[in-house]
Parts: C-alpha cells; structure tokens; sequence
C-alpha cells in the first residue's frame, strides 16, 4: 500500500465525517486511527457514520464480548466501544480478540501505535496486492547536477517512480536515489541506465 495522504484532525465529528467523505471517494483504502473508546472524545465511530448517512448501532457481538472481558466490573461507558456505522463488517482473524471495524472501504484502528500495528498485521492480508520492487542508488554527486537525468530516466521509463533524498550527515554519498515499480524488470533497467549514466 502506497501512502498518499495523512491529515491529523481533532475529535470532531463533523471534522471526522469531511475528512473521511473526501478521502473515501479519492483513495482506495482509508485507514483512521484512534478515537474508539469509551470516553466522551472518542468520537470516530460518529464521525464516520455521518460521512456514510448512516446511524450509530450497538452490535450484539461487541456488546456480549465487552460484557464478557469486564463481567461484574463493567461500566455504561464501556458498552460505546460496542458501537458501529450501520452496516459495518467485523474482521476478527483468530489472532485478534476484538475486531478491526471497516465500512467500505475506510478501515478503523486503535490510536495506540502498538494496538494499530497489531490490528493492521493481523488483517494485512486483506489488502494484498502485487509489490513494489526498489533499488536504492548511492551517490556522490550533488542532487542539482543529476536532477536532469533523473527526469530523463523518469521519460524513458514511465512505469517507474524515482525519489531523490539528499544526505548531509554521510560521508561516502551526497544523494540517496530509490527507484520504484510494481514492474520488477522496469525497476532493474531503470536502476542499471542510472547506474551507467551516474558513472
């Protein structure tokens, strides 16, 4: 998966449903983070719903495991966390003990980076799809004196991407050149002609 967006936004439902009602209809998938928990700002799951016209339900799977995982402790507030959009689906890989929510194609994951990579690993196969094939290129000349063949290269390959990252703090290169293809032939021909034309 290519990123080609991040926006950070407040808890807002309104702020939400723009955000998500633009990116949805842009992007392939849309992933949002955080904003799924029991507390007064947790408010993605609104927000959400408002981008799709649909209202907020309480899903009886949830509810039973929320009930379950506090038992006699359990708080009103918990019972939010069983809410979803209308028509949402529930991925739950045997891995998982709560599920990744997902409605179309905007996925919704935890805001804790270690719970947001372990949800999105344990259903990243769902999202596969052919990869992306790089070679990385060193160089020791300045970005300025190769920015033409770099465009050139882009000409004469069009299937590929390349990203040119000056270096300051390296001593044996200036730019560090990626070259990037879901072509794997297109990645080593456009990587070979830079190598040749770089010297």
């Amino acid at each position: 998966i290519k990123l080609m967006r991040c926006i950070i936004i407040p808890d807002e439902p309104d702020v939400i449903r723009e955000a998500i009602e633009l990116c949805r209809r842009r992007f392939a998938y849309v992933f949002t983070s955080g904003g799924l928990g029991p507390t007064h700002d947790d408010v993605t799951v609104e927000g959400v719903a408002m981008a799709f016209g649909v209202p907020v339900v309480r899903h009886p799977f949830l509810e039973e495991k929320i009930r379950g995982f506090y038992g006699d402790r359990l708080q009103e507030a918990s019972l939010k966390m069983a809410e979803i959009p209308e028509g949402a689906s529930l991925h739950l890989p045997d891995k998982m003990s709560f599920p990744v929510l997902s409605i179309e194609n905007v996925y919704l994951f935890p805001g804790v980076p270690e719970l947001f990579r372990q949800k999105f690993e344990a259903i990243q196969e769902h999202f596969r799809t052919r990869p992306y094939y790089t070679e990385e290129i060193l160089s020791n000349r300045r970005e300025s004196e190769i920015a033409d063949l770099l465009v050139e290269t882009l000409e004469q390959f069009p299937s590929i991407k390349i990203g040119s990252y000056p270096q300051w703090n390296e001593k044996d290169y200036r730019v560090r050149i990626v070259v990037e293809s879901k072509e794997a032939v297109a990645v080593e021909s456009a990587a070979a002609h830079l190598r040749k034309v770089l010297e």
